[in-house]
């Protein structure tokens, strides 16, 4: 039975234990103030927002070409702040202002022979991380593999 509404065709809330990171129906009520972007364990239970986060940069800063997700660390630990999250960024036109972050971006990478595949799914998308290097996580579709690096200081938007 769903616990909570969907907000992409396919992607249901599922009945998870307390606590768990499927358990959306004590999440945080985050998901209005963004256009978030749902994620799904492999077998399609919706994720909660605070423990994968996935927004366009804000618009009224200029920043909407770019893509952050936002989680715990290590990768799939939920988070409460900026004191125990990362942010990694697909910014490929730089509009963070941030040479290093944008250069970080590899829209051709190569899949590191240590990555893990922790079951996080948007669609045909997998999301892959590095256990060894925190530095980067990895979104790979078919044949596709990009490199979003790790954001230490996001761009301030007020």
């Amino acid at each position: 039975m769903p616990s909570a509404a969907p907000t992409e065709v396919g992607v249901v809330g599922c009945d998870s234990p307390e606590g768990s990171v499927n358990d959306v129906a004590t999440e945080p009520d985050w998901r209005q103030f963004a256009e978030y972007r749902d994620w799904t364990t492999a077998d399609g239970c919706l994720i909660r927002i605070d423990v994968l986060a996935d927004r366009p940069g804000p618009e009224q800063c200029g920043f909407e070409s770019a893509r952050v997700i936002i989680t715990g660390v290590p990768v799939g630990e939920r988070y409460t702040d900026d004191s125990n999250d990362a942010a990694y960024v697909r910014d490929p036109e730089d509009v963070f202002g941030d040479p290093d972050t944008a250069a970080g971006f590899d829209p051709d990478a190569t899949l590191p022979a240590g990555a893990e595949d922790p079951g996080f799914r948007q669609g045909d998308t997998e999301l892959w991380v590095e256990p060894a290097d925190e530095s980067a996580i990895y979104l790979v579709t078919g044949t596709s593999t990009e490199r979003w690096p790790l954001d230490p200081e996001p761009a301030p938007c007020t």
